[in-house]
């Protein structure tokens, strides 16, 4: 089975296929969260887990916009529309992701 991981995942655990947008994001949260020290320890140890990562291309750059200016909720994540472009690309089985953005459907966690 092949998911995708979102970045409030990754802050926990780290697991296989990873857009690089949910990198820059997890930095993000780390510093907003924890501290930077926590973010150089994270970019310290990424090339130590071995994640497949799955680069942005302007095919999905395009379909993250589609869906994402299909979204009607206030405070609706750019990321979160990339991850589902990414797993409708992909082919992939779901998602491994607290975020109950994702449908019930391919969020493994959370639920």
């Amino acid at each position: 089975m092949k998911k995708l991981i979102d970045s409030d995942f990754l802050v926990g655990i780290f697991r296989e296929n990873v857009v690089n947008l949910v990198l820059f994001e997890t930095a993000t949260v780390l510093a907003h969260r924890v501290n930077m020290d926590a973010v150089r320890l994270f970019y310290e140890k990424l090339p130590k887990l071995n994640l497949k990562i799955i680069s942005f291309d302007e095919k999905l750059e395009n379909m993250s916009w589609e869906m994402f200016l299909k979204q009607t909720k206030k405070g609706c994540s750019f990321v979160d529309c990339a991850n589902l472009a990414v797993i409708k690309a992909y082919n992939l089985d779901g998602i491994l992701s607290f975020d109950k953005f994702y449908p019930q459907n391919i969020r493994s966690i959370g639920e």
